[in-house]
């Protein structure tokens, strides 16, 4: 059998350790996609969340779950010391509230680069159900970035993606490629041809300005990190941000799919080039299995979007049927012992 991670508090009574509260207007609905950090021994967790206005409408025709009404997405704020009881604030830590998001901010990520923490998120410009009536093309799904010291206060930065839609970005937490700052994002997500490639920057100056035509060139003869073959349902999506260890970088990264369900996998990718893939799991090492994973919002989701590394073991970090937030753990030598060339 395939390595698997472990459930808190166990497999055998399972339980999600973030559910949405019922007296808090804009996580009512669902708290989902958490990203982590573990800083000077507190974990401190920005989370997906939607409001009471979200609504139901139609069912899908051809995978479990439904359309959506008012799908407009915040994100909050949680700490914790020991990993598993976090407090939360009753105030959205970043919120729609801009041209370029102000129809949702998804899928928080993570990163402490020297004293900031630089956050990317997948930014909506325009109405999902649109998206949903087969209007893509009239709604921007992008990447973008906001930084902040403290979690207290927040400077937003803009879309750092390219012009076309792509979402589910992290940076590298430490310079690679001989001093340039990685961002691994994926293109083409949510589609057969979603792939996760790196993109490298000499300055996090050239990240917020970066013109059409050098995205263009990337997109045009960029090598992926992670793809797929093009006759599976969905290929790869970055989940958690890159984490450093003696092997190389550890991806924990949504796998790909031959239906409507969503597994999680591990890799390694090259520690002074990313670009070289150095192994992966063999399937999955986590997959919808208990009720509040396999019912929900959308069924059968396990979607990891935080890893974290204390002392020897993984914590991971994900959305439950788009609906809960669950933890998953192993030993860390044990997953990368795991991992096949």
């Amino acid at each position: 059998m395939n390595f698997q991670l472990k459930r808190y508090p166990s497999n055998k009574d399972a339980k999600p350790i973030l559910v949405p509260r019922q007296d808090i207007d804009w996580e009512v609905k669902a708290v989902f996609n958490p990203s982590v950090v573990y800083d000077k021994g507190v974990f401190k967790m920005l989370y997906r969340t939607y409001p009471a206005r979200l609504g139901l409408t139609t069912p899908k025709m051809f995978c479990p779950g439904y359309f959506f009404r008012n799908q407009t997405s915040y994100i909050g704020y949680a700490e914790s010391k020991d990993g598993i009881n976090f407090e939360r604030r009753d105030t959205p830590f970043i919120s729609p509230d801009t041209a370029y998001d102000g129809f949702g901010c998804e899928d928080p990520r993570i990163t402490k680069i020297g004293d900031t923490f630089y956050i990317t998120y997948t930014a909506i410009d325009g109405s999902l159900e649109r998206i949903e009536k087969g209007q893509r093309s009239k709604t921007n799904v992008r990447i973008a970035m906001a930084s902040t010291k403290d979690f207290i206060t927040l400077k937003k930065h803009g879309i750092i993606g390219p012009p076309t839609w792509s979402k589910a970005a992290a940076f590298f937490p430490e310079k690679v490629k001989g001093g340039k700052i990685g961002l691994l994002m994926t293109i083409g997500s949510d589609t057969a041809n979603s792939q996760v490639m790196a993109r490298y920057y000499d300055s996090m100056e050239d990240v917020v300005s970066s013109s059409v035509a050098q995205w263009d060139e990337l997109l045009k003869s960029g090598k992926p990190t992670l793809r797929t073959y093009s006759w599976l349902h969905r290929g790869p999506e970055l989940g958690a941000a890159p984490v450093k260890t003696d092997r190389g970088w550890l991806l924990i990264y949504s796998t790909e799919s031959m239906g409507s369900i969503w597994t999680v996998g591990a890799a390694l990718l090259d520690i002074d080039n990313p670009d070289i893939l150095l192994a992966k799991s063999a399937g999955n090492i986590l997959q919808p299995a208990t009720l509040y994973e396999r019912d929900g919002l959308v069924p059968n989701v396990t979607f990891p979007e935080g890893a974290v590394i204390v002392e020897d073991e993984l914590y991971v970090y994900y959305g439950a049927a788009d609906t809960v937030i669950g933890l998953a753990t192993c030993k860390l030598d044990e997953l990368l012992g795991s991992l096949k060339s």
